[in-house]
């Protein structure tokens, strides 16, 4: 009969612990998905703005439209995601003031180009960027294993990337302040520090490590378009932007799957 009890005990208790495990696993898979789609809602408070102001300059205005198109279906989409998953008052006040920013942005779209309505795009980007990064910070795991520590440091290049290329095509719109200017520097510094970071890690397979060579060795040129005060070569720093971007969001799926599997 002693037996029999200890038994069952021990049962329980592995049951007990394959659930815990389980559960563990899930809460884990939850926070990655709230991290990455919250990341994504930064990245496209970006794209949107720079699209909108290519488009409006008509500077591949095509290309624009089709970025723009694609942008606002994502944040559509993203923003449902962030709703259905966020918990506790305040992560739903943000939820909410990120919808409105949202319909506010759409009116603004549908309206005619002026200066004014630029600087309201601008806004509302940097709203849902501000927004965007309060639920990020809060669903970052606690116990971060590398690769996701890494899978953030590469979807921050892809945003840092995008954010460069709409300051450098707002300032090019008319938007020439100074701290526009320092923004874009700011940008480019915080690049090359999350490069650094890239460099460093060691495990990449061959295929992953040809693509950081790439961006090391354009990252450079870019830089200097970049940084270009006339603002002359909007379609070569969009060019830029799309061939880094590449190389970059390969890595970023490495490590995206790399931190899936660990959880």
């Amino acid at each position: 009969m002693k037996k029999r009890i200890t038994k069952i005990l021990a049962t329980s208790a592995a049951f007990c612990l394959l659930y815990v495990n389980a559960a563990g696993a899930s809460v884990d898979k939850h926070e990655l998905l709230m991290l990455k789609t919250s990341k994504n809602v930064e990245f496209v408070s970006q794209k949107i703005t720079k699209a909108y102001f290519y488009k409006q300059l008509n500077i591949r205005s095509d290309y624009a439209e089709k970025d723009l198109k694609e942008s606002l279906a994502s944040l559509k989409q993203d923003l449902i995601r962030l709703k259905d998953g966020v918990d506790g008052k305040e992560e739903k006040n943000i939820m909410a003031f990120l919808s409105y920013t949202h319909e506010e942005m759409i009116d603004i779209l549908s309206k005619p180009y002026s200066k004014e309505h630029g600087a309201l795009m601008i806004d509302y980007g940097e709203s849902l960027l501000e927004g965007a990064e309060f639920i990020s910070q809060r669903h970052r795991q606690k116990r971060k294993n590398g690769e996701e520590v890494m899978f953030v440091e590469t979807d921050n290049l892809l945003f840092l990337l995008e954010r460069i290329n709409k300051l450098y095509i707002s300032h090019k719109a008319g938007f020439k302040d100074y701290n526009n200017v320092i923004q874009i520097e700011q940008a480019v510094a915080n690049f090359e520090s999350g490069l650094t970071k890239v460099n460093a890690y060691s495990r990449y397979p061959s295929q992953a490590q040809e693509k950081v060579g790439r961006i090391n060795k354009f990252w450079p040129m870019a830089k200097t378009f970049y940084l270009g005060k006339k603002g002359a070569l909007p379609k070569i720093v969009l060019a830029s932007t799309d061939k880094l971007e590449h190389d970059v969001n390969a890595l970023k799926s490495h490590h995206h799957q790399a931190a899936v599997s660990k959880n």
